[in-house]
């Protein structure tokens, strides 16, 4: 399979040099190329799904259908030419190095998803050279969309890598050029994933507030379902945060019915585990708990263990709270180790203070006295 994505990246970087910068759809070649190089991003870190292989036959009709238009040949056949294997120095300033984003790094300091990608945090460098490149060579040729989509991807290259201010200057550009196109459908994305970034830097409010203009542009627009469902998502998240709890739960639902008709794992289990959480918060222990036990069979199913190790601690926050120490110490448990396993010392902390209680709850419960 990653031979056949590498000659999926290979072939954009075809079709974009044969178009070249002035060419009237070299913008639309770019956003294909951009939303093909995320779905590929998402099969390498959570393994190929229904809706990803959807999304992607969708792109791939759209590459088909513009390269016959423009080249008078197949997007499919461009790819399969004898003489259409670029350099390594060619495929290298076309797209991201994705390969670089493995399982281990998805998972060594915590993260968060990002729209359609994941942020590491680890300090990885993914991509901000070719991304650099792409966009010195946008300045030079004055092609202002060019310039709008080399610096998105470079604001997703340093997000992927954990320099969110760095990210945050880039998109703002990126969405100032999109305005001053009328390019509302890229402006919506940028805006998304600014106010992911937003809120990733603690900055809760600004978040809240470009989130909400995302939404309402991805609305104006017609995006996709997922796309608008991601941008629900976080900004549940953000209201969460500022105590707006029904406000989050409606949009947290409303993600979650997207994430499973379009069958998207990854999503609904985080979108389930957020929810569980925020039921408890209202003390709806009965729908948390039920919540929270959707989201760690498919955290379980995924082998995320950074989503079963943060459900396992909700659960056991949970338990504590209802007075079920036992299970409070094995849910608290098989969290911790999954912490320790992916060395984030501060969650393993915050555990053992759970664990501590929990053995103290669990004692007069052990002589038949109420805890």
């Amino acid at each position: 399979m990653s031979s056949t994505f590498r000659s999926y990246e290979t072939g954009l970087g075809l079709l974009l040099k044969r178009l070249g910068h002035n060419h009237p759809r070299y913008t639309e070649a770019l956003t294909l190329q951009s939303r093909l190089l995320e779905n590929l991003a998402r099969v390498r870190l959570y393994g190929d799904t229904e809706t990803g292989r959807a999304e992607r036959a969708q792109i791939m009709d759209s590459l088909n259908r513009l390269a016959l238009e423009t080249l008078g040949e197949s997007f499919n056949a461009l790819i399969r030419e004898p003489g259409g294997v670029a350099s390594e120095r060619d495929r290298t300033e076309v797209h991201v190095n994705i390969e670089n984003v493995t399982r281990s790094a998805v998972t060594v300091a915590g993260r968060d998803v990002y729209g359609s990608v994941v942020i590491t945090g680890d300090g990885n460098v993914v991509g901000v050279e070719p991304r650099r490149q792409e966009l010195k060579r946008a300045l030079q040729t004055g092609d202002r969309a060019a310039q709008e989509v080399a610096l998105a991807n470079l604001g997703r290259a340093y997000a992927a890598q954990g320099n969110f201010r760095q990210a945050v200057e880039h998109y703002e550009q990126a969405i100032a050029i999109a305005r001053e196109l009328d390019d509302r459908r890229a402006e919506a994305v940028y805006l998304r994933d600014l106010g992911v970034v937003l809120l990733r830097l603690g900055d809760v409010n600004r978040a809240t507030e470009v989130l909400q203009q995302a939404l309402t542009q991805l609305e104006v627009v017609a995006a996709d379902p997922l796309s608008r469902a991601r941008t629900r998502y976080h900004l549940g998240r953000c209201y969460a945060q500022l105590g707006r709890w029904r406000e989050a739960i409606t949009l947290l639902e409303q993600a979650r019915e997207t994430f499973t008709r379009h069958k998207a794992r990854p999503e609904l289990a985080h979108a389930l585990l957020e929810l569980g959480q925020l039921y408890h918060q209202r003390q709806d222990f009965e729908s948390a708990y039920i919540y929270l036990k959707d989201a760690l069979r498919l955290f379980r199913r995924l082998n995320d263990t950074d989503g079963i190790a943060m459900t396992q601690e909700a659960l056991g926050s949970l338990a504590l709270q209802t007075a079920r120490p036992t299970e409070a110490i094995a849910s608290l448990q098989e969290a911790r180790r999954g912490y320790a396993a992916l060395r984030r010392s501060e969650r393993v902390r915050a555990v053992d203070d759970l664990l501590h209680i929990a053995h103290q709850a669990r004692r007069p419960v052990e002589r038949g006295a109420t805890p």
